[in-house]
């Protein structure tokens, strides 16, 4: 087999990345101190078995052929083949040895030898017509040496680089339909990944050990002059297949390795999932429920003190799910915008144009206590080159290890900073990690599917990120340019990410919802809202009218005169009978009623918590029609109109 990536990789080195920072010359992630310091092995050096279930390895391919050259390099086109990623992964049963060197300071250096581990036999599938066994699989030991530096004060690594050859039938099928291609070794972090590393402290004094991998393999447009092919699941008996033109198509290989041997999941039981195989579904996000933001921790003098910066977010969730392998299912999730919007998403110095797969927060303000900045354009934005993935437990409906979201934060605060650091900040995702604490398994950062009361399925990730902002320039309130307070050393960013999003089976019941209320937004707005929606008629009649009694440009009504969607779903905490539902997500074309072109339909996205304990509003209306190239009076950007809640921000849990 002739599997080589090295052409594609140094183009993408070309980009400048660093792979672990989200803030370029930034030491890793800051953690809590344990209660007191691991300590390393007797003799400095252990043998650990996996455990099967929580190691496994695998790819989610892009498989695509782009047209475009300018989009061939690195598969960015939209032509994706099969219905979503070919999807594969093979639990891992055998041992690691863990090296230790003595320990300078509080930092151990440490180097791993996997050997060759096996792989137990599955599939590798996608939703539209692809599904083949995959065989052989094993992971080896590549001629570079895998290490990292163990803190011995919180036990997590830092400085990781991962080398590894897989090795599986469909891989070989792959170099057998492109015999130009030469074997790989496989780096994590690599270009656009991520490695991740702990070790936990055993009874017998040895340490076991975690490590979670992804990264991002362009395959291009070409190998040598041949054209890159994808292998179809029709081979003959010498593993010979039938192919199809693949230029731009990329793997995204991932590793999981765990000598864990409680994995404290407790059995699901009645709540276990309804997790289907080789299907993609959509999950609506509970707005009340789902939000982002920055607990900002800078110790700069001018601000006060803390500034707990967070926004609600509407959207959904498109979700692949694999094919079963033992007890666990692979999966693949994928932020998307509320159905019915296809408009040009907000340009952004940061992301640049064109952008996709964001969820969408309203305006907010960021409070210190001497402080105060006004928050425009809030998206909680996917890495296109590093997917959110994992295994499922069926038997629980956890995440098997620690769950990584790699993602892009954008807001005006963020805009501002950039060209305040003078090219320091990397255009790298943060990675947001929903992980079970070292020493405390019943620790609240989790990541899970569920069946609730109701029937539907949901999907929750509680994730977070702490990272030091030290010597970096945070800007003042005015945000215009070069205007900034240095943050000493103390600063820290931590940022978060609560996510909860339902599927529910399809229902033949058609239920009326109704609500009518007044709110004080979060940026101080009083408005109103009266709606009215047929949950399961589509093309029922609809009503929806927002006034905003804000005197400036964000004042004024929006009357819904067409609804594109309607989902209504139920909240983690719901009370609602049997067959009822308390979340309704709506968008649709209305009027805006300080329009100076009369009836120009406006597009609007609004999520309503009916809960009578928890109620809540998100609405957003565009002040630019979709394909409309000016923007029309009505806002300072281009989404949102404003936010509603009852009450004062908070940081709810999922």
């Amino acid at each position: 087999m002739k599997i080589s990536l090295s052409l594609s990789l140094c183009m993408m080195g070309l980009l400048g990345l660093t792979a672990q920072t989200a803030f370029g010359d930034q030491p890793l992630l800051i953690f809590d101190p344990l209660p007191k310091p691991l300590k390393l092995p007797p003799g400095l050096v252990e043998t650990l078995p996996l455990n099967n279930t929580a190691s496994f390895f695998g790819d989610a391919i892009r498989a695509v052929d782009c047209i475009d050259p300018a989009e061939q390099r690195f598969g960015i086109c939209g032509n994706q083949l099969f219905g979503g990623v070919v999807m594969s992964d093979s639990h891992l049963s055998g041992n690691i040895t863990i090296q230790f060197y003595p320990a300078i300071g509080n930092i151990a250096h440490f180097v791993v030898y996997q050997g060759v581990i096996k792989g137990d036999d599955t599939t590798i599938s996608a939703p539209l017509g692809y599904n083949a066994p995959n065989k052989y699989n094993q992971i080896a030991d590549a001629l570079q040496i895998s290490s990292g530096d163990l803190d011995l004060t919180n036990g997590y690594a830092q400085n990781i680089q991962w080398y590894v050859n897989f090795a599986n039938s469909s891989l070989l099928n792959l170099g057998n339909v492109n015999p130009k291609l030469a074997r790989p070794v496989i780096n994590f972090p690599g270009t656009r990944g991520h490695a991740w590393a702990s070790f936990t402290q055993r009874p017998d004094g040895l340490l076991d050990f975690y490590f979670r991998g992804s990264t991002f393999l362009p395959l291009g447009a070409d190998t040598q002059g041949d054209p890159v092919r994808f292998p179809l699941p029709f081979c003959g008996p010498t593993g010979n297949c039938a192919s199809v033109l693949a230029r731009g198509t990329s793997l995204h290989p991932h590793l999981y390795l765990d000598t864990r041997q409680d994995l404290g999941f407790t059995p699901c039981g009645s709540n276990c999932p309804d997790i289907p195989t080789d299907k993609t579904q959509i999950f609506t996000v509970n707005a009340r429920y789902t939000n982002f933001g920055d607990d900002f921790d800078l110790h700069i003098p001018q601000q006060g003190g803390l500034g707990p910066g967070r926004s609600e977010l509407q959207g959904r969730f498109e979700i692949q799910f694999g094919s079963k392998t033992g007890n666990t299912v692979p999966f693949k999730i994928s932020a998307m915008v509320p159905e019915g919007l296809f408009a040009e998403p907000p340009a952004s110095p940061l992301l640049g144009n064109g952008f996709r797969g964001f969820l969408m927060g309203p305006n907010q303000q960021l409070h210190f206590p001497n402080q105060l900045y006004n928050q425009h354009k809030l998206l909680f934005v996917d890495e296109p080159f590093n997917f959110a993935q994992g295994m499922i437990d069926l038997t629980s409906g956890r995440i098997i290890g620690e769950f990584e979201y790699p993602m892009y934060i954008d807001q005006s605060i963020i805009e501002a900073l950039i060209p305040d650091n003078n090219g320091r900040v990397s255009s790298d995702p943060f990675f947001l990690i929903s992980m079970r604490a070292p020493q405390n398994p019943d620790d609240t950062n989790y990541a899970f599917f569920e069946k609730t009361a109701s029937g539907q399925t949901m999907f929750r990730a509680n994730t977070f990120h702490h990272r030091s902002f030290e010597t970096y320039c945070f800007p003042q309130p005015s945000l215009l340019p070069g205007i900034c307070w240095i943050a000493p050393a103390e600063a820290n960013l931590n940022i978060f990410g609560k996510l909860q999003a339902a599927h529910l089976p399809t229902s033949a019941a058609s239920i009326v919802k109704a609500d009518r209320r007044t709110f004080t937004s979060s940026v101080g707005d009083t408005f109103t809202y009266n709606v009215s929606v047929n949950c399961n008629a589509p093309g029922g009649q609809s009503t929806f009218v927002y006034s905003n009694g804000n005197s400036g440009t964000s004042g004024g009504t929006f009357t819904l005169t067409s609804a594109a969607s309607i989902s209504c779903t139920n909240s983690r905490v719901s009370t609602a009978a049997a067959g009822d539902y308390d979340q309704v997500a709506i968008t649709g074309f209305g009027i805006w009623s300080k329009d100076p072109f009369g009836s120009l339909p406006r597009f609007m996205a609004a999520s309503v918590s009916m809960d009578p304990a928890n109620p809540y509003a998100l609405i957003q209306v565009f002040s630019k029609v979709p394909g409309e190239y000016q923007t029309l009076p009505g806002d300072e950007i281009d989404v949102n109109l404003s936010t509603a809640e009852n009450k004062p921000p908070t940081k709810p849990t999922p």
